[in-house]
């Protein structure tokens, strides 16, 4: 039976930018706060952003790797030993505001659920010696394409930004969308459409790798038939998959998102989300960052406090 002497004002899951706004807010609001991270350093999917981040109303940042490192810091330097990291969460009982993971049991009066996304992989399988020639972050292996063709899967604003970038690397980019438009903004396909080095297919789907040692090229097929696409990469950007596994079956949710209302607060009273996981929401670091400080004064309001 764990053991649940200590009880927090809240128990925050998740140490991204809406895990830490919040922490940091219920901090200075003088609430006893813990963050559990299942990585051992804080900042999400920041590590993952390769070019600058501008978009940001914080000031503008090379990568998100410096964005991740000055909330790193800023976070250890106010909430020191309430942050653990490398703390794997097993269960949660959110009716009971528990969460057992692999570094103890903890207990809130409140919990904020920020756990975030996960890159959704192909559903293709992938022989063993193709394994490292399906990408699902490009930024990092620029260099390593330059000169060579890629292929691109998927219609949105990630892939279409993701063949812009490599045109000015690979000899050739092909963008292969399985709908019949691209969801992408109308701005950046228009001048995908336009670049003389990428190609687009809509209407197709990827069914086969081939290549001898590593990948050659890719069979894809649409209305008209099977077609060969040539290429030394395959590039998947086929969106995200919120963490919720663990407690989405016990709260109102659409399609794995929780769902919450102005405040952030779920179908359980006193069990808040925010960040990438909630419904209605929108995938930016602004977000997160203020749904997590929207959750800290729903916090405080639901522990009796002024907001």
């Amino acid at each position: 039976m764990p053991d649940f002497e200590h009880i927090y004002d809240a128990v925050i899951v998740g140490g991204g930018p809406s895990g830490i706004s919040c922490a940091l807010e219920c901090h200075e609001s003088g609430l006893d706060v813990v963050v559990l991270e299942r990585a051992e350093r804080i900042g999400g999917q920041l590590s993952l952003i390769p070019g600058p981040v501008y978009n940001y109303a914080a000031g503008f940042f090379e990568s998100g790797e410096t964005l991740r490192n000055d909330l790193e810091r800023v976070a250890h330097m106010f909430l020191t030993d309430r942050i653990k990291t490398g703390c794997n969460v097993l269960s949660m009982n959110l009716a009971q505001k528990e969460v057992v993971t692999d570094s103890g049991a903890f207990r809130g009066k409140t919990v904020f659920l920020a756990t975030g996304y996960r890159l959704r992989e192909f559903d293709l399988p992938i022989p063993n010696g193709f394994r490292d020639d399906v990408l699902y972050r490009s930024g990092i292996y620029r260099e390593s394409l330059r000169g060579k063709p890629v292929a691109v899967v998927g219609s949105g604003d990630s892939a279409v930004f993701t063949a812009l970038d490599l045109a000015d690397f690979c000899s050739h980019v092909t963008v292969l969308a399985r709908g019949k438009t691209f969801k992408a903004r109308p701005d950046i396909v228009a001048r995908m459409k336009s670049h003389n080095v990428i190609e687009a297919h809509t209407n197709s789907v990827v069914v086969r790798l081939l290549g001898q040692e590593s990948l050659q090229s890719v069979i894809a097929v649409n209305q008209k038939g099977e077609f060969e696409i040539k290429c030394m990469k395959l590039i998947a950007k086929l969106g995200y998959l919120p963490n919720t596994e663990l407690f989405a079956d016990q709260l109102r949710n659409a399609g794995g998102h929780i769902a919450v209302d102005q405040n952030f607060s779920t179908s359980i009273k006193g069990v808040f989300a925010g960040g990438d996981i909630v419904q209605p929401g929108y995938d930016r670091i602004a977000f997160a960052a203020g749904s997590g400080m929207m959750a800290a004064r729903s916090i405080r309001v639901f522990l009796g406090h002024t907001p």
